[in-house]
Parts: C-alpha cells; structure tokens; sequence
C-alpha cells in the first residue's frame, strides 16, 4: 500500500511537471508569433531581388530584430518545450516511436528557426546596411529555401502528432483532424518557399494558423491527457 501511494504520488508530481510547463510553452508559442508582427517589420515577397531586399530593410533595423526574435528565436524555444515534453510523455504512455518523431521534428525545426535568426540578423546589419544588392539577394534566396525545408520538417512533425494523438491518450483524436491538413499545408507553403514562387509561399498563411492552433492545443492539451490517464 505504501510503495503504490509514493509511485502514485511520483506519477502525480511528474505529471505536474509536465502539464504545466507544455501549456505555458504552447501559449508563449502563440503569443510570440502575434506579438512579432507588432513592430511592423517589412514582408517581402520570397522571390524578391536584391534590390527590392535592400529597399525593404534599409532603415528598419529595430522592428526587423524584433520580429526575428519573437518570430524565430522565443517562438523556436517554446516549439522545442512542447515538442520535448509531448515525447516525454508519449514515452511514459507506451508509444515511444511516435513521441520520439515529434521530439526530433520539432527540435530540428526550432533549431532550424535559430539559425535563421542569425542569417537574418547578419543580412539586415551586413548586406543591407552596405547596400549590397547582390548579396543582400542571394542571401535572401537561401534564407527563404532554408525556411521552406524547416516547413517540410514542421509537416513532419505534423504527421507524428495527429499519429500520438490517434493511438495513445498523450494527446486527444481531435488533434489529427488539424494536424493533417496543416501537414498538407506546410508541404505546399514550403514548395513555395524551395523554388521562391510567391504565389504556392501564399500557403503559409494558413499553414501559419493551423500550426499557431496545433503546436498551442498540444501544450494546452497535454495535461488534460496526462491527467486523464
């Protein structure tokens, strides 16, 4: 009686630990992408030249850094929290392959995210504070196909949470019903981006929305799961 208390109340502090943590990461995931388009940063399209590059940024130094920093640098971080802490979970609960693809998706695109934060930085104080046309261009370009392989990723990772939701109790069945069609989305938006036509990038609007949805409703969710378990 006494060691099936303390494991009970072992599996009650580690669920804590987990729900907790997962929907203030889901919530902050969220809140750091909206929050990112306060400043105003300048949206050009992902097939503009080096010119139009240099005409966007110039002189907007301090909203463009905020943008990134809300956008691929806080967002990556909590997109890595719940990512982890849903494989950790799916660990404890048997389903262990679909966790660990979660886990591994998700940190890859969040380190993904972090990098480009740094190319971006280095683009806005390097090239088009000198006014590099061509540079500031070809920089641009592999920015925008990296992002269009970190999206290819984020539907990867897509796939492995609407799987851990439909056969284990980590995450509810309802997830998969968002997370396909964002997987869907995120591989046209991403195409876009991979072979910078302006008009497939367009996808990422509703991928955008669909992911903000998913990855919050994985933290927000996680503990309700655990809790039900």
């Amino acid at each position: 009686m006494t060691q099936q208390t303390t494991t009970g109340d072992q599996a009650g502090t580690w669920s804590r630990a987990v729900r907790r943590p997962a929907a203030v990461a889901g919530i902050c995931y969220t809140v750091a992408w909206v929050v990112s388009f306060a400043p105003g940063a300048p949206m050009p399209s992902v097939a503009a030249s080096g010119g139009q590059i240099v005409a966007a940024y110039s002189g907007h130094n301090w909203p463009t850094i905020v943008n990134l920093v809300l956008s691929e640098g806080i967002a990556a971080v909590a997109l890595a929290a719940v990512v982890l802490l849903v494989g950790s979970a799916a660990r404890r609960a048997g389903a262990r392959r679909a966790g660990l693809a979660v886990a591994v998706f998700g940190v890859t695109a969040a380190a993904v995210s972090l990098a480009e934060l740094v190319m971006a930085a280095w683009l806005q104080y390097g090239p088009v504070a000198s006014r590099q046309d061509a540079t500031s261009g070809t920089l641009w370009s592999a920015v925008q196909r990296i992002d269009g392989a970190k999206l290819f990723v984020l539907a990867a990772m897509a796939v492995a949470l609407a799987v851990l939701s439909l056969t284990s109790t980590v995450l509810p069945r309802w997830l998969a019903l968002l997370a396909y069609p964002l997987a869907v989305s995120l591989v046209l938006s991403g195409l876009g981006y991979v072979l910078l036509a302006a008009g497939l990038s367009d996808a990422v609007y509703v991928a955008g929305v669909l992911l903000l949805v998913v990855v919050t409703a994985a933290g927000l969710t996680l503990r309700t799961s655990l809790h039900r378990a």
